[in-house]
């Protein structure tokens, strides 16, 4: 049976919402919902799903799909940056994106686990961040952060292990 938009979006969906929670960063939180982008990434993914050239492939062409997303829309927002925030509001919603697992305490729980996540992240270094965002949630391997990054796959795996062990201080585990 072939995978369908719906069902990958559903399998990736926690991944996709982290992703796009840290790539967005606390400045564009408070203009946008990170479920309104992970709502327009859906859209689109149903719309190309046609360009998925292997479905064991469909994680990373969402990861790749959000990732650009949210790229798009801080390359916007910095265009329209001296707009007046006080005629702006938030437009948030209670109605999760192809999840099961809905209902006030289990969105306000995701949204503080997010925030906490969030603030250890920012209290990381750029490149223990990197690493992380890289291959935990995106899913990247390490020869292609190594590449990104202008190290030794052996040095990214090290890494990697100091910034979680790093990670897991700031998150008091």
């Amino acid at each position: 049976m072939p995978l369908t938009p719906e069902v990958a979006f559903e399998q990736h969906r926690e991944r996709l919402l982290s992703v796009i929670y840290l790539r967005m960063g606390p400045e564009l939180r408070v203009r946008m919902d990170p479920e309104d982008v992970l709502q327009e990434v859906a859209i689109e993914a149903m719309q190309s799903w046609r360009t998925l050239s292997d479905e064991a492939n469909a994680g990373a062409w969402l990861v790749t799909l959000a990732r650009r997303k949210v790229a798009r829309i801080l390359r916007d927002q910095i265009g329209v940056a001296a707009r007046d925030p006080r005629r702006e509001r938030a437009i948030k919603t209670d109605l999760p994106v192809a999840d099961r697992r809905s209902g006030p305490v289990t969105n306000a729980d995701r949204k503080d686990r997010l925030e906490l996540l969030d603030q250890a992240m920012q209290r990381l270094s750029d490149d223990h961040r990197e690493v992380i965002v890289a291959m935990r949630v995106e899913g990247q391997s390490a020869r292609e952060v190594a590449e990104r990054l202008g190290r030794t796959e052996n040095a990214v795996h090290l890494l990697l292990s100091r910034a979680l062990k790093r990670l897991a201080e700031e998150l008091k585990l």
